[in-house]
């Protein structure tokens, strides 16, 4: 039972011609308001010696099919019910594979952070930010995938579900760039964003699975997880290796030659107080450079640092992703991120 089928099923009923009932005369006028919605339904599939099938241009589409609606995702969000059909243009601004480590990228779940002009150009009544959970039975274009490998990206999602304050994607949903030909956009703000895309800040109701911005004064350094490594100044490459012929320089196999000045990147993990969740500990690993440069105020440090000149450092805002939030204790563990 396909919760995507059954959604559409629901959304087609009751039926605009009468239903026939087998064993029942047809002759009378039937009424269909009172007769509960199909609970299976037939998969049409070509013969197994058929090689394709030719679809006629031509042919009107029928009265009975209802086009998706297009919705902002600020209506999508006031909808109440479960596995309601929605469809909607949104900006993707950050992707994240779920952690399956034994599972194959392809068969992975993902989600998708996303965002439109309904909730930007909101005040505090809703999110600005919505995740959106995307099945491993849904089937991604290469299009899709590749785009949002570059660059954050304007798409389209056809008939995904909404419920449980969740907006998911199963196997009939359908991600695109380009608008579908038989589509309803009555009344949904599909305007494109201009200004800078803002996030959720850090608060009493921010959940785990979720990206934020959070800003804070740094009140102490998780020493036993701090590291650097260096990288390529040309590439990024953190994997450098010893040169063959002289062992005091790195050399990188991405560029094919030897890295004469190393840029060092650290991992630093901070806890920050936060005017925003002042009962709680916020945790910060900072991967990315950010918060390396905010907190020891330099951009080319080598590596160590005294931890009494980062206590009480401003940070922020940061982009992060919550990765927990717990009560007991309460603390809320977040993981700088960049945004696509």
């Amino acid at each position: 039972r396909a919760l995507g089928l059954f959604s559409l099923i629901d959304s087609l009923w009751p039926p605009v011609v009468p239903v026939k009932v087998p064993g029942q005369s047809q002759d009378s006028e039937m009424t269909t308001t009172n007769l509960p919605p199909p609970s299976f339904c037939y998969i049409l599939t070509v013969h197994s010696g058929e090689r394709h099938v030719e679809v006629d241009e031509e042919e009107q589409i029928s009265n009975l099919y209802q086009p998706p609606a297009v919705c902002g995702l600020k209506e999508i969000l006031q909808i109440d019910g479960c596995n309601e059909r929605c469809s909607f243009w949104a900006q993707v601004l950050y992707l994240r594979l779920q952690t399956k480590h034994s599972v194959l990228i392809n068969q992975r779940d993902i989600l998708l952070f996303v965002t439109d002009s309904t909730l930007q150009n909101v005040v505090h009544t809703t999110p600005k930010v919505v995740a959106v959970s995307v099945a491993a039975s849904c089937v991604l274009s290469t299009e899709i995938t590749e785009a949002l490998g570059v660059a954050s990206r304007l798409v389209f999602f056809k008939d995904a579900l909404w419920g449980n304050g969740r907006i998911i994607c199963v196997e009939r949903t359908v991600l695109s760039l380009q608008k579908p030909l038989l589509c309803l956009a009555a009344g949904a703000d599909l305007s494109e964003l201009t200004g800078p895309v803002r996030l959720d800040e850090l608060d009493s109701t921010t959940q785990a699975n979720s990206i934020c911005a959070v800003k804070g004064t740094v009140v102490g350094v998780n020493e036993s997880t701090a590291f650097s490594w260096p990288t390529c100044d040309r590439c990024g490459n953190g994997k450098l290796e010893l040169c063959p012929q002289d062992r005091g320089l790195l050399y990188c196999n991405r560029c094919v030659g030897v890295v004469v000045s190393p840029v060092t990147r650290m991992q630093l993990e901070v806890f920050l107080s936060c005017p925003s969740r002042p009962q709680s500990a916020v945790k910060v690993k900072g991967l990315l450079g950010v918060i390396i440069q905010l907190t020891l105020g330099c951009h080319q440090c080598q590596g160590s640092y005294e931890v009494q000149s980062v206590l009480g450092k401003e940070v922020g805002l940061l982009n992060c992703y919550v990765h927990s939030v717990t009560s007991h204790p309460n603390c809320v563990g977040l993981e700088e991120i960049v945004l696509l």
